[in-house]
């Protein structure tokens, strides 16, 4: 143990359980690394009653070292005085907002639980609707009234109001794990959700062409970038998710076998999944420049990332479709058209859009005669010569 230094936070490396690194100069002082790579200081001490104790004082980069020094050097004098400055604040807790109780549901809870694109819908959602409606009420004085009316004012949009409905629950089922409202105490029971009418559309084989037009025209006047245009055209030759595209990296492609590899997935409880990869996708790929020093297949503006935003590049192809009301996702819809159209059964449609798990890279490899291969290649090729100008074979 050493005195805690910038260098040495800086240069620490989440593990794959909570890791802590202690001040020399300060006992009970230190600073935590979470898996998730989230650092936070915290002090430790033993309670009157002996107990071990800790307190979170704030996350590194939000604190410094040394305003974090000084104020576990004030807290734990308080301690040698006899206070308890974790229930002080457990005391103080009745007087919580609905702000800091989302705070600590997205710290304490979602980071190294959730997925990055869980954690950013949830932000969205609390930035867009929960903080400027409620943020500043107090998590005990929040009535059933208050959730409803928000709910209700919401109802345009019955998907937004529901995520913001569950959001809500969730945040307060934390809570009274926490011990910070009683059990029962839940002022999102008894509000209904709205109905949600799923929307579904696909896109014609007329229409699929004028797509396919569009998203040459937009790469060739430099619209879109050759990244945006090839994660498009992907899209509608796999029916994969937006988000598991949009991140794949090259070391996920498995030529050898006819395999786009999945290690996360949305649907990941059963370990990795893998897409066929179809004649009409592997010319996809090859036509993809890759970007040096980025693992990436679609590159993004940042050095080593991905594209970070699909939806205005979007907005340009479709609207030059005359396509207005098609989604991103749509794409997925129609691949699955596309395959009843060629024959292929539900439940291997199913298996093609990753409705179902495989385990490891291995099991894939006698997949070319597997009915998803053939099913995808059929696919393929009905769709190939409008999406890339050539038979699919």
């Amino acid at each position: 143990m050493t005195k805690l230094t910038k260098s040495m936070i800086d240069s620490a490396v989440a593990g794959s359980g909570d890791s802590f690194l202690w001040d020399s100069t300060l006992p009970g002082f230190g600073i935590r690394i979470k898996s998730s790579g989230v650092k936070s200081f915290l002090i430790q001490y033993r309670n009157r009653q002996g107990r071990s104790r800790r307190v979170t004082l704030g996350r590194y980069g939000q604190l410094t070292l040394e305003e974090a020094r000084r104020e576990a050097r004030t807290q734990l004098s308080s301690v040698a005085q006899g206070r308890d400055p974790r229930q002080e604040r457990a005391d103080d807790l009745s007087g919580m907002s609905i702000r800091q109780l989302a705070h600590r549901y997205m710290t304490d809870h979602c980071e190294g639980r959730c997925k990055p694109s869980t954690i950013k819908a949830h932000q969205w959602l609390l930035d867009k609707f929960i903080l400027p409606a409620l943020g500043r009420a107090s998590v005990h004085e929040l009535r059933h009234r208050d959730i409803d009316q928000l709910h209700q004012r919401l109802k345009a949009t019955p998907y937004n109001a529901n995520r913001v409905l569950g959001l809500l629950r969730a945040m307060f089922g934390r809570a009274q794990v926490w011990g910070i409202v009683p059990r029962g105490t839940d002022p999102t029971a008894g509000v209904v959700p709205f109905r949600e009418r799923k929307r579904q559309r696909f896109l014609s084989i007329e229409e699929l062409k004028r797509l396919a037009r569009a998203i040459d025209d937009s790469e060739a006047e430099n619209e879109v970038s050759p990244y945006v245009a090839g994660a498009l055209r992907l899209l509608i030759v796999t029916g994969g998710r937006l988000g598991e595209v949009q991140r794949l990296r090259w070391d996920q492609i498995d030529w050898a076998h006819g395999l786009i590899v999945l290690a996360e997935h949305k649907a990941d409880a059963g370990g990795a999944k893998a897409l066929p990869l179809n004649s009409a996708a592997a010319e996809v790929l090859r036509r993809i420049p890759p970007m040096p020093g980025n693992p990436y297949i679609f590159a993004g503006f940042v050095d080593g990332q991905p594209i970070a935003d699909m939806q205005k590049p979007w907005q340009r192809v479709r609207r030059r479709a005359g396509l207005a009301d098609l989604r991103i996702h749509d794409l997925r819809h129609s691949f699955a058209s596309f395959g009843i159209a060629a024959g292929a059964s539900l439940p291997v449609i199913g298996g093609l859009l990753g409705h179902r798990s495989l385990t490891a890279t291995a099991t894939y490899a006698h997949l070319s005669a597997d009915p998803l291969q053939i099913a995808s290649e059929s696919i393929a090729k009905l769709i190939a010569h409008d999406v890339l100008g050539t038979s699919g074979a």
